[in-house]
């Protein structure tokens, strides 16, 4: 008896364990579900939407991904005035959405004037439940960090909106947008805190350091642009803003 009460014990702490992991998962910030590949890999990703809006459904998601043209740079936390290049040789056209409707029913690629895909979108069809998590899947291109460089790691900070209804900018709140992005940028989007996904490209031991760089390399950080996220943020359909309004 004693046995068999333990067993029941052990195996509802266990459930208990649990369904507080999977609460916490539910209620997470939006965050990419493979948050770190290493270069020279093609990897298939996915944005996890973590809730919605209180208890409003998410009806669509928009991603930011910096360009790295007019991005700010930081190396081991200074700020660097050089090119992307100078970490990352091809960052311009490596994210590409995968098409998917598990989640919702239409979607699409946000491209710059280059048409490199800088972000994409999904959105419509049934709403994501306001306590389940979702799946927006996408692809990362094998990228290459720059031999000669001293970088270890290169983070992107990913700027993400899940949208619960579709409001003009001043109708942005708790209860029509969660922002998974910066602050201090100036846009409609920012957040009070610093909030975002990010995805870091780790150098290969195919691609050691320079000796010049001592045997530690440097952490670099990519940040978007008020300009991009601006430019970037909205979706456009069928040649349409459709949000914001």
């Amino acid at each position: 008896m004693a046995s068999h009460n333990k067993i029941k014990f052990v195996a509802g702490t266990v459930i208990a364990a649990a369904i507080s992991v999977i609460g916490q998962n539910v209620f997470a910030h939006t965050v990419l579900e493979v948050p770190s590949i290493a270069e020279g890999v093609r990897a298939s990703n996915n944005v996890v939407v973590g809730h919605g809006c209180g208890e409003i459904n998410v009806i669509g998601t928009s991603v930011v991904f910096p360009d790295g043209v007019d991005s700010t740079i930081t190396v081991d936390g200074q700020p660097h005035t050089g090119a992307l290049t100078d970490f990352i040789q091809n960052w311009g056209n490596l994210n590409q959405k995968i098409f998917s409707k598990a989640v919702f029913t239409f979607q699409g690629e946000k491209t710059d004037a280059n048409g490199n895909v800088s972000g994409f979108w999904a959105g419509g069809g049934d709403s994501l439940p306001h306590d389940m998590a979702g799946f927006i899947p996408f692809r990362t291109s094998a990228a290459i960090i720059e031999p000669t460089s001293c970088a270890a790691s290169v983070k992107f900070h990913v700027s993400i909106v899940d949208i619960c209804e579709i409001t003009p900018v001043d109708g942005f709140s708790d209860e029509t947008v969660n922002r998974w992005t910066l602050a201090g940028l100036g846009t409609p989007y920012d957040r009070p805190e610093d909030g975002t996904a990010s995805l870091t490209i780790t150098r290969s031991e195919t691609n050691p350091l320079p000796e010049s760089c001592g045997g530690t390399g440097q952490v670099v950080e990519v940040k978007p642009s008020a300009a991009q996220i601006n430019r970037d943020m909205p979706i456009i359909f069928n040649g349409s803003q459709v949000w914001p309004q």
